[in-house]
């Protein structure tokens, strides 16, 4: 049995729209953070009957993927007892999907190919479960290169600053822990169809990255606090405009990120970040880690709080 452990991972610059669909190949690329707290636990043994076994919450259809995909390169195909296990809400914009399906790669790497596999092909596993589950697969600042090539040959996952290089802290003020009514997927494809904006969210994509990229090389934690919130406000404005539109925005989501500006103008280097969902994650410095997550409890649209920070190494995340 070999049992792996995953970390979720939060876009900074964000990818908001797939060149192709099958393969799970982002229209651009993407910067995020790897923390270590939220994570997935993915247990992989032999099955003891002719079939797969899964213990997993909800459709396996991603599972299969990355599992059919693994065997296609391995040549194993034993029957699996397969158990996902998220620690922290799932479905919730919180990327569950992200880290359970790094954990499986992660996993059957391990089982099916002894560890011998190479993390770029792991990476193409675990994108065919979710995109961007391969930002989890290595610690800190991570770039995911959208690359051009129709397989995804260039579609490549890399470590641009180990955690320390920015150490960061992450309060993540939870305002629906329960399965978003529309799923990532489905709703990329209503905004590529009937977004306006959609174009101009993905030509920006360019200029925000780089200015991420060096304020990261510089350490300013103020300049990539700005381009982060503003390219997430980009992203929803986009889902927005679409028809019908995309809401993910609850009445605490308007409440954080309303305290996140006041605690900033007050003196307290904190920025905020949304996913495809109303959860808000603020980053900020370790050290005022405790003043915001005091701040975020007074708020009355929340049902609870999640504290973590960037954090573990690629070798850290096997636990057999």
């Amino acid at each position: 049995m070999i049992k792996v452990s995953a970390p979720s991972n939060i876009a900074l610059i964000k990818y908001w729209g797939k060149r192709d669909r099958a393969l799970n190949l982002p229209l651009t690329s993407s910067l995020s953070i790897t923390l270590s707290s939220l994570i997935s636990e993915a247990t992989v043994e032999e099955s003891t009957g002719s079939e797969d076994l899964w213990d997993i919450m909800g459709d396996p259809s991603k599972s299969q993927r990355v599992l059919a995909a693994a065997r296609k390169d391995l040549g194993d195909h034993r029957p699996l007892k397969i158990s996902i296990v998220n620690h922290f809400p799932s479905g919730a914009g919180l990327a569950s999907s992200a880290s359970s399906m790094a954990a499986l790669a992660l996993a059957l790497s391990q089982f099916l190919g002894s560890g011998e596999v190479p993390l770029q092909q792991i990476a193409t596993w675990s994108r065919l479960g979710s995109g961007s589950s391969v930002r989890s697969l290595l610690p800190g600042y991570v770039l995911w290169e959208a690359g051009t090539d129709p397989e995804g040959k260039d579609c490549l996952v890399r470590q641009l600053h180990p955690a320390s290089h920015l150490p960061l802290s992450l309060v993540v003020c939870v305002v629906n822990d329960q399965p978003k009514h529309i799923g990532s997927t489905a709703a990329m494809e209503r905004c590529r169809d009937t977004s306006p904006i959609y174009d101009g969210f993905h030509q920006r994509n360019d200029a925000d990255l780089q200015l991420a990229q060096e304020a990261l090389v510089q350490g300013d934690l103020l300049t990539l606090g700005r381009v982060a919130e503003a390219n997430c406000l980009a992203m929803h404005n986009v889902m927005h405009q679409a028809i019908p539109p995309v809401d993910y925005f609850m009445p605490g989501t308007h409440e954080a990120i309303a305290l996140t500006r006041q605690l900033r103008a007050n003196g307290v280097p904190c920025f905020f970040t949304i996913d495809a969902g109303p959860n808000v994650k603020i980053f900020c410095s370790p050290e005022y880690q405790e003043v915001v997550s005091q701040a975020c409890r007074a708020l009355p649209g929340l049902v609870g709080i999640l504290e973590d920070r960037l954090g573990l190494s690629y070798e850290e995340l096997l636990t057999k």
